[in-house]
């Protein structure tokens, strides 16, 4: 197994991680993490609303990453769109961080929902990110440089 095809999955992984164990970023007692996105997208495609719709299904993408990531595996180009959709997402959450776009920060709520037992794990990092999103970051740059290195 090559050495890009190696980073991949281990950028796949991480991204996994961070997306369904990590919080992203918390508004106690309540957490924006992965697992809370996929339990909003059923009333958010009921609404009726065209544009949150079609944020939602940005979200979803993005929620999809780390298995896109891992298709990757077998071809680059979805390795690499899925590496792009989880480092679109954190490039979003730290635009949120620095105060960036506060216009669009209300879409972030989507991803906020209760925890589940343990889940998700929440380390602040910051005033508003925690440390998944960073985490997030280094799965995306892994699942990057896994596309272009050698996969022999």
């Amino acid at each position: 197994m090559g050495f890009g095809k190696i980073l991949m999955i281990l950028g796949a992984l991480i991204t996994i991680v961070a997306t369904y164990v990590l919080a992203f970023y918390a508004f106690p007692p309540s957490y924006g993490w992965g697992i809370a996105a996929w339990l909003n997208v059923v009333p958010i495609f009921t609404s009726g609303d065209i544009m949150i719709i079609i944020i939602e299904i940005f979200i979803v993408l993005f929620l999809l990453a780390g298995l896109l990531q891992l298709i990757g595996v077998k071809s680059r180009a979805v390795g690499f769109i899925g590496s792009l959709l989880a480092l679109g997402g954190f490039i979003y959450f730290m635009l949120i961080e620095f105060s960036l776009i506060s216009s669009t920060a209300i879409y972030a709520l989507l991803f906020v929902g209760d925890a589940l037992g343990p889940l998700p794990f929440h380390i602040g990092v910051g005033s508003f990110a925690s440390l998944g999103a960073y985490v997030l970051a280094g799965g995306a740059v892994l699942g990057i440089i896994g596309t272009f290195a050698g996969r022999d």
